[in-house]
């Protein structure tokens, strides 16, 4: 048998067997009841050793930042990542918004069951701080964008219109009106782009 076929099918082995330990650790933390598991929980629902989950991903930790990054990629990353970057700061905004309103519709409790996780554990707390921490760098230099081009509200600062588009691409802003007033994906974009258009819009 081929060297280059057998690590081929060591790779695919490898790939599954990741497959179901990030699938373990979705369904503990979908699942009802305590937030908190242990790595030896999920070995035994993704069918593993313990041993096999440190050599995939190397500590606890180390799991939820993947499965925290699996949900984005699966929930739609890609998509608010490609309408971000219009040449047209307008057309960014309001398409990486209403993107982003689809994104977290689509993993929504998963979202929200992560986002408190990581409120009360260490391990969930890195992946979410890496993830603000990118979102408000993005914020940021889409607000100098809109600025460069015109088309921040008059007296508006830069810095001011990095802080209200921190708010409107919050996950729990758009919680308050997908659940909060029951609002599909589309219809908090709606509201959150018109928000947009009212307070950091100008020019033009």
């Amino acid at each position: 048998m081929p060297r280059r076929y057998v690590q081929r099918l060591r790779a695919d082995a490898a790939d599954r067997t990741r497959r179901r330990i990030l699938d373990a650790a979705r369904a503990a933390v979908l699942s009802d009841g305590r937030l908190e598991f242990s790595l030896g929980e999920i070995a035994g629902a993704a069918g593993v050793a313990r041993s096999t989950i440190y050599a995939a991903f190397e500590s606890r930790a180390g799991l939820l930042a993947a499965l925290a990054n699996d949900t984005l990629e699966r929930a739609g990353l890609e998509r608010v990542v490609a309408e971000y970057r219009q040449p047209d700061a307008v057309a960014a905004l309001e398409r990486s918004l209403t993107a982003s309103c689809r994104m977290y519709a689509a993993e929504h409790r998963l979202f929200a069951r992560l986002l408190v996780l990581a409120a009360v554990d260490p391990d969930a707390a890195g992946p979410l701080a890496r993830s603000q921490a990118d979102r408000a760098a993005g914020m940021a230099e889409l607000a100098r964008r809109l600025a460069d081009q015109g088309r921040l509200r008059e007296g508006l600062t830069v810095q001011r219109a990095a802080d209200v588009l921190w708010v409107l691409t919050s996950f729990w802003t758009f919680d308050e009106l997908y659940t909060g007033r029951g609002l599909g994906a589309d219809g908090c974009a709606e509201v959150l782009v018109d928000m947009a258009r009212s307070t950091v819009l100008g020019g033009g």
